[in-house]
Formats: C-alpha cells, structure tokens, sequence
C-alpha cells in the first residue's frame, strides 16, 4: 500500500482499491495492497482470497493454493473461497480434492459457476454422466451460463451424443466471447466422433473468419485427408506457445511418458552415465526430459520452436543452453557437434521424415545415437505416414526403417509403445534407436 494510501485510507477502504486496480488488470498495485493489508492483518480472509487469486492469475498456482487454504480456515462458511480454491486444485491436477471444494462451495451456495466447476472435475475424470448432470444444475440456475454450455457440449461428447454435443456448443459460442481454445475443442471433438463432415464445414467457416491462421489451415488438412509433409512452424509455435503454462499438468492427466521411454532406450544402448556425452534435446518442451538426460550429459542443449515453452523449461536447471529454433535447420547449423540426439513426441509434428533423419546424420558424431518416439499408423497409406484428426502425424514402421536407411542411419532397436493416454485409449507409437556408423 502507498504511504498516501495508508494515511488516508481505512483497511476496508484499502481492500475496496486493492479490488478495484485487480478488476481493471492493474495487479501490481492490487498486490502491493493485498500485501500491505496482509502484513497488518495476516488472516484477512477477503485479502488471502483475492490474493490467492492473483497469484493464480500470475501463474503462481502453489502460492495460491497456500493463500486459499489459509482463507478457507478463517473462513469456512465463504463458498467462493472454496470455489476458488477448487479452481486452483483443479489446475494442479488435484482433482479430488477439487471436486470437495466445489462440493463444499454448493453446500453453502449453489451457484451456477461451482456447478459448472465441479463439471470440469468430472470431465478431468471421464465422468460424463455426472459431469451432464452437474451442467444441467448449472443451466436451471442461469440458463445464459456459456461455460455450463462450453462443458455441456464436451461431456455429451464423452457420451457419444454428438450432435447434442454440437448444439450445446452452438449455445456456448452464443454466450461466450470468442475463444480460439473453445473452438479448438470442437474441431477435435467433431473429428474424434467421426464427424468428418461436420469438421470440413466448421474448420472451412473458421478459416473464412481467420484466413491466416495456421491452426485452422492445418486441421482443415487433416479433415480432408490431407497429409501434407510436416505440420508448419507457425502451427507448431501457436499450438505450444498457447499450451506451455498448463502443459506438465495436461500430459499428467494424460498418463503422458515418452521422456520416461526415451531415459529407458538410453539406458540400454548407453554405459553407465558420468558426464561422457555432448547431448541435443530436440522439441524439449518444458524440459521433462532434461533431469533424465543431465546425469549422461557433459553438455546438454534443448532446442524447440515455442519461447513459452522454454521458459518453462529454464527453471529446471538441466540444460546447459536453451535454443528457439527450428528443428531441422538446428541439426544443419551443428555438423558433428553431438554423440546423442533425443526427441521425445516431437516427430509426430512431421510427416516425411527424411530431412530430418538427414539433418539427424550431419549433426552425430560417428557412432553417436539418434533416440526418438513415433506414433504409429494403424492405416496403409502411399506415402508412408498419414495426418490424424489431432493433428499429430502417424507413421507407418516400414516407412520409418526406409528413410532411416535412405539417410545412413543403422537401425538399433525399435519397440511398441504407449506414449500417452487419448480418448481413454492407449495410443500405440514406436520408441526407435538408432546410430551414425562409426
């Protein structure tokens, strides 16, 4: 708090300007407040709960879990501290003990948005009948509720009621301001129903809208069949640039393990580590894979096109050095400068794989090894790998050995794998070694 705030202003008067700068997206002097009133009363429970909030807001989603469960013991009787502080537990993939807060937050008020809250825990969990259920309370208590609509729609997805579905999604684009998330939602869930049609006319008549967006023009493509040979770097950055604050959390909830496949063929084709080997970490990512690489690492780069995502990455102290670039191009501009090169769920962003295994030989030193996963096709297709409605790329395993051979790489082992939940399914991939002759 200012000092001319402090000298004029009540603690409640405080709390009101505090409120007001946080409204108006001035959190600096909303959390300077905050803080001020905090130090003078510790357990405020209107200034632990805004608080809490913007931290959340700051992406601090530990802190704000702290400053919530504070204001919930001072005051428990308040539902939209336990509202809150579910939302947070929600971001933190703590789904039970999110779906009790928002419980705890309807017992003392039901509101539309705790119900639509707790419809997002059953979503989280596969739950879509409850999650149906929990929307429907929402909508009897504000018909015009777009995100009870938004949840509505994917949960009767879930239940295989998609054109249900796609009305109530219609209702959430009516009530809601336009959101390139929301809508992305609905292409994918249009396509994974096997609504390919629907999908044509719904990505065409956003691409009439947004003639330029790369998102759209690529999952048009996918709509269509079309598979062209990798998916462009303006998709690439959009996708990952917009994903990189929830990404660990979202792959959690996904069963996500490629790092941990690739950290496995490492240590079969490896010795024990001790710092020996100069290592490239390409599409790193948030960098899951780095702590597994770092103790084999005498230098260890990570590469990838999204500066979100390495910002993510930095903080975990496994790289040496941090590189925005395109994948491709950073193999050519290093010739011979690796003994390893690892790339965990990357290469489903390519098609045709052969420039990259290519680029892959320049920049191995002879005998260095090339470790990388892959989805694989269930489909014949001409070419060799096809583009799948999520729009990630499904390789078919004869295609992959062709091009490992067409580029001097001898194939080591390749094994079928799981990298990830989907759709409560499995989805089936390759975890491929490989090495430059000596």
């Amino acid at each position: 708090m200012t000092r001319f705030a402090e000298a004029t202003l009540t603690p409640d008067e405080a709390m009101q300007l505090a409120i007001s700068h946080h409204r108006l997206g001035e959190l600096d002097l909303a959390e300077a407040i905050y803080e001020a009133l905090l130090q003078r009363e510790p357990h405020r429970p209107d200034a632990l709960n805004f608080m809490g909030m913007l931290q959340f807001q700051r992406g601090h989603a530990q802190r704000a879990r702290e400053l919530l469960q504070r204001a919930a013991v001072v005051a428990p009787m308040e539902p939209g501290v336990w509202n809150n502080l579910g939302t947070v537990l929600l971001s933190l993939g703590r789904t039970v003990e999110a779906g009790k807060a928002f419980r705890r937050s309807l017992a003392l008020q039901p509101s539309a948005e705790a119900h639509t809250n707790l419809a997002r825990v059953h979503h989280r969990r596969r739950e879509w009948a409850r999650g149906e259920a929990a929307c429907r309370r929402a909508l009897a208590l504000a018909p015009e509720f777009g995100q009870a609509w938004h949840y509505l729609s994917l949960v009767l997805l879930g239940l295989g009621r998609a054109a249900e579905a796609f009305d109530a999604a219609v209702q959430a684009e009516l009530h809601m301001p336009a959101a390139a998330g929301r809508r992305e939602t609905y292409g994918l869930a249009l396509s994974a129903a096997g609504l390919h049609e629907r999908a044509v006319a719904f990505y065409r008549d956003w691409l009439d809208k947004e003639p330029g967006n790369p998102y759209v023009r690529h999952h048009l493509a996918a709509s269509l069949g079309e598979s062209p040979e990798r998916a462009s770097e303006a998709y690439v950055e959009q996708v990952f640039d917009r994903f990189a604050a929830t990404f660990d959390v979202q792959l959690a909830n996904l069963e996500y393990c490629a790092p941990e496949l690739v950290a496995a063929a490492l240590r079969k084709a490896w010795p024990a580590p001790a710092a020996q080997f100069d290592i490239a970490d390409l599409g790193c990512g948030t960098g899951l894979c780095g702590p597994l690489l770092e103790p084999w690492a005498r230098s260890l780069v990570g590469c990838d096109l999204s500066a979100a995502m390495l910002e993510r990455a930095a903080p975990r102290a496994a790289y040496d050095a941090l590189v925005k670039a395109e994948l491709v191009q950073f193999l050519l501009d290093r010739p011979g400068a690796f003994d390893v090169l690892v790339s965990a769920d990357t290469l489903i962003y390519f098609g045709e794989l052969g420039p990259v295994f290519c680029a892959a030989r320049a920049a191995l030193r002879p005998g260095g090894t090339l470790v990388f996963t892959l989805e694989a096709s269930d489909e014949a297709c001409a070419v060799g790998y096809r583009l799948t409605p999520s729009g990630r790329y499904a390789h078919a395993l004869a295609c992959v050995r062709a091009r490992l051979a067409g580029a001097g790489l001898v194939e080591g082992c390749i094994e079928t794998v799981s990298p990830r939940i989907e759709g409560a399914r499995p989805v089936a991939g390759w975890l491929v070694t490989a090495t430059r002759p000596a």
